[in-house]
């Protein structure tokens, strides 16, 4: 007996189906909040003549960047699905992520370059410029940070412009050191230690970022979520008897799909209460797991063994299982 199952609520494309997108407007204010402070910073840049301002109004460009990046694949992750791809544009927010981290790595290894031609022909800096422009970019990412303090916890897409919103803090903050050694000690190659800052900065974040983006590519099982435990809750539920091809993966951050074959027990089976099993596992996935879309496919005892060599494989058999009384039985 075969049934697949979807016990989604989200009554379609809303707009906040991704958690990207339930936290749209804050991005937008975040937004704005750069593009004043990055006008700003590439003014004192220029006045200055200070490699670090810029260095930061670079770095903060493409972290503005990957925020508009980020809305756009908000919108584009609303779109309707089609015959062509029946999860919409969902992922394109994974994708955003990306361009965002190639984006990030480019300027990075272009920050430490420029650091070290300024460390090695440094210039004069006018300190108290610097610091006046470095103390708005620390209030703006301030600001920032709390207002996405929030969506960071939840989606992939705001977690990364709340770490770029962080290392501009850190940026700015490092920056306004280098203009208080200027003024008060003279010293102009504090300008290109915090241009390097910023540079070092950047590098792991994205790093950090390629990991969690490639694992959602991957169809890797979703941070927080313990595959063991989601396979231990089927089987505890009443009814059940077996599973099989248990899969977990995100489609998009904060959006997590389950699917497995499962094998009822002989008596729910008599009865006819399989829709009541049905129904006891999405809501248990759902309220344990946080995993609103599942599919469950209900088999007959030894139906795995008439299943085709790679399904085989998936369900376990080929890594240390057998087949027991017509059943699959598993050794995790």
């Amino acid at each position: 007996m075969g049934l697949g199952h979807n016990h989604d609520h989200t009554g379609g494309h809303t707009g906040v189906q991704t958690a990207t997108g339930a936290h749209r407007r804050r991005l937008m204010v975040v937004l704005g909040i750069y593009v004043l402070i990055i006008i700003a910073q590439l003014i004192g840049a220029v006045v200055a003549n200070s490699l670090a301002l810029r260095a930061e109004a670079l770095h903060m460009a493409v972290d503005g960047s990957g925020i508009l990046i980020a809305l756009i694949a908000t919108f584009f992750a609303t779109m309707a699905a089609s015959k062509l791809r029946t999860y919409g544009f969902m992922r394109a927010e994974i994708v955003a992520v990306m361009i965002n981290c190639l984006l990030l790595f480019v300027l990075g290894g272009y920050i430490l370059f420029e650091a070290v031609e300024r460390w090695m022909n440094p210039s004069d800096v006018d300190g108290g410029v610097v610091i006046g422009f470095a103390v708005v970019g620390l209030i703006g990412a301030a600001t920032s940070l709390t207002i996405l303090s929030r969506g960071a916890k939840e989606s992939l897409n705001v977690k990364a412009a709340f770490l770029e919103v962080m290392s501009d803090g850190i940026g700015a903050a490092g920056i306004i050191i280098s203009g208080i050694l200027n003024v008060t000690l003279g010293w102009n190659r504090g300008d290109a230690i915090a241009a390097a800052a910023v540079g070092v900065i950047i590098l792991p974040r994205a790093f950090m970022l390629l990991k969690q983006a490639i694992n959602l590519i991957l169809q890797g099982v979703p941070t927080g979520i313990d595959i063991d435990e989601v396979r231990q809750g089927i089987k505890d539920t009443e009814g059940v008897s077996d599973l099989h091809s248990l899969h977990v993966w995100g489609l998009t951050s904060g959006v997590s799909v389950m699917s497995a074959h499962v094998v009822l027990d002989g008596r729910v089976q008599r009865e006819g209460r399989g829709t009541q099993v049905l129904d006891a596992l999405t809501e248990r996935m759902r309220e344990t797991f946080h995993i609103e879309h599942c599919t469950i496919q209900f088999e007959e005892p030894g139906h795995l063994d008439h299943e085709g060599a790679m399904h085989r494989d998936l369900a376990g058999l080929g890594r240390g299982h057998s087949v027991m009384g017509g059943q699959a039985a598993h050794s995790h």
